[in-house]
């Protein structure tokens, strides 16, 4: 039932795909599309939305390359590469990222150009133009998070005569950033809500709600490290609010059918309001898949192609472990925990043999994460190394906890703050399921709370709620501490049972990975750019 977008690379891609390679000449090998019908709109659009399914962003880099290494998770695989925090200027994946967001970019601007077409129908090319302007801000974003100062490229018609484009100041890449991602919000559809007509109802496109998210994520990021401008906050908790205000999202009572919708091939825009598509099994002509479950991480299971094989390299620390309530204090015995997050996103189990047979798995510190389960997928029949299960990059539960740490940050632990995570606890403890498991539970954080230990708390309800999905890296530079936060992880796992090979990320990262540094590739092309420190 997903809305796929099947593009022909001959229409929609640049022979090359650097920052040089748009600057330097009018391609010989590619012909513009007039863009002249709403179809070829359409197509076009489809091309700016392919980049975030490709592996250098939302299929591998992202999720795994650049965010699998933090207090809460860890790879296995021992390799001494971009996982552990080992970037060299070089490195292919920092490299690849890098061109593939200028290539969406370029999309974009071409789109761009001429979506002011008067002989289009209006209401529908601007929501074209809407998505398109959101996507290329959205795309500025990763890279100014990541890489810092940028060039801005916002021209559909590179100059053959000035090539070296200086690297933009973060803070006018932010203020662009803003300014098209609020343009957008008003051109954008909504999602279909309760009492609503029409409205997009699945999580692959970018909706009304979905810009206003990602405009309070923005928010927040400004609000943090580096930029440190605290007044953003008020913005932050603007934009979270107009996504809970607008009425049209909820909590899907039961978090672990969350993850089951993104293997059934099922949309759930109250709570998944955006998500990266992915489809097929890799057989098919048009595939489009993430390594990320299956080749990288899943439930361990080496043999079983029916239930879904997964190396099972993605793991959870000990840390994340802990910081779920247990039912009983014994730190010797995995106790049952309240929070039915733990035992969904932290396998207690693993696959043995062909068939797959249910084993156990004692060893706290080599759980496998089970948030994406490839026994669900529906498409048949799987692939050994890739999934077509959708990444989220917007929940509704997120935008809880914006409100929450926002609301805080502003005015101390309110009644806001506290309502809004609040209500992502007790989803967690399942109390919003229609038979809760322990109905006397109470899952509310206590009273009186300072503003000091709500925020500790929030930081570490974040963990618990998205762990895996490629926010706790970045959660942790924007909170001004990153270095610090992952060099006492380390004493503390190595004090609580963990070996080197759990803590190597850890004992890499420096005050350098702050930031990626800047393709070395791009840097002989573009003699305008400098290097980020340290690299």
């Amino acid at each position: 039932m997903k809305l796929k977008y099947y593009i022909l690379a001959s229409v929609l891609c640049l022979g090359g795909t650097s920052c040089k390679d748009f600057l330097d000449t009018e391609p010989t090998n590619f012909i513009a599309p007039n863009y002249a019908t709403l179809a070829e709109l359409e197509t076009a659009l489809a091309g700016v939305y392919d980049v975030l399914g490709s592996q250098a962003m939302y299929g591998d880099v992202v999720p795994y390359w650049l965010n699998v290494s933090s207090d809460i998770e860890y790879t296995n695989t021992g390799q001494s590469n971009t996982t552990a925090y080992i970037y060299t200027p070089a490195d292919a994946q920092i490299t690849n990222y890098w061109k593939t967001l200028y290539q969406g970019i370029y999309r974009a601007n071409l789109l761009l150009a001429v979506v002011d077409n008067p002989e289009i129908d209006e209401a529908a090319r601007n929501k074209i133009k809407g998505q398109a302007l959101f996507l290329r801000a959205y795309y500025y974003f990763q890279l100014v998070s990541n890489y810092g100062d940028v060039p801005l490229l916002l021209t559909d018609k590179p100059s053959i005569s000035a090539v070296d484009i200086p690297r933009t100041p973060m803070r006018e890449v932010y203020d662009m950033v803003i300014r098209d991602m609020t343009e957008a919000e008003a051109l954008v559809e909504d999602v279909a809500g309760p009492g609503a007509e029409g409205g997009l109802s699945y999580g692959g496109r970018v909706s009304r709600s979905a810009v206003q998210g990602i405009l309070a994520r923005v928010n927040l990021k400004m609000a943090g490290f580096p930029l440190n401008d605290h007044s953003r906050y008020t913005e932050a908790l603007a934009w979270a609010k107009k996504v809970r205000d607008s009425g049209r999202h909820g909590l899907n009572p039961d978090y672990t059918d969350v993850f089951m919708k993104y293997a059934k091939d099922q949309y759930d825009v109250r709570e998944s309001i955006w998500e990266v598509e992915f489809f097929g099994n890799n057989t098919g002509a048009h595939s489009e898949y993430t390594y990320y479950v299956g080749a990288r991480g899943g439930i361990r299971n080496p043999s079983d192609r029916d239930k879904g094989i997964s190396g099972g390299s993605v793991l959870a620390t000990r840390r994340l472990f802990d910081l779920y309530e247990k039912d009983a204090e014994n730190t010797d015995v995995p106790q049952a925990s309240p929070d039915l997050r733990r035992d969904w996103n932290i396998a207690p189990f693993t696959y043995v043999g062909n068939p797959a047979v249910y084993t156990p798995n004692p060893d706290i510190w080599r759980r496998t994460m089970g948030k994406w389960r490839r026994e669900y997928e529906v498409v048949s029949p799987k692939d050994i190394s890739t999934s077509p299960q959708n990444f989220p990059i917007l929940r509704y539960s997120d935008v809880l906890l914006m409100i929450a740490e926002a609301e805080n940050e502003l005015n101390g632990p309110t009644a806001v703050a506290y309502e809004a995570i609040n209500e992502v606890r007790r989803r967690a403890y399942g109390l919003l399921l229609p038979n809760p498991p322990k109905p006397d539970i109470n899952a509310d954080l206590p009273d009186g709370l300072g503003k000091e230990e709500f925020r500790e708390i929030l930081k570490d309800e974040r963990a618990r709620e998205f762990c895996f999905e490629a926010s706790r890296r970045p959660d942790l530079i924007r909170w001004g501490n990153f270095i610090g936060d992952m060099k006492s992880y380390m004493s503390w796992a190595l004090a609580n049972g963990a070996v080197q090979g759990h803590v190597l990320a850890q004992t890499n990262v420096s005050e350098r990975n702050l930031l990626l540094p800047i393709p070395t590739y791009d840097m002989a092309l573009n003699k305008a750019l400098t290097q980020n420190p340290g690299y």
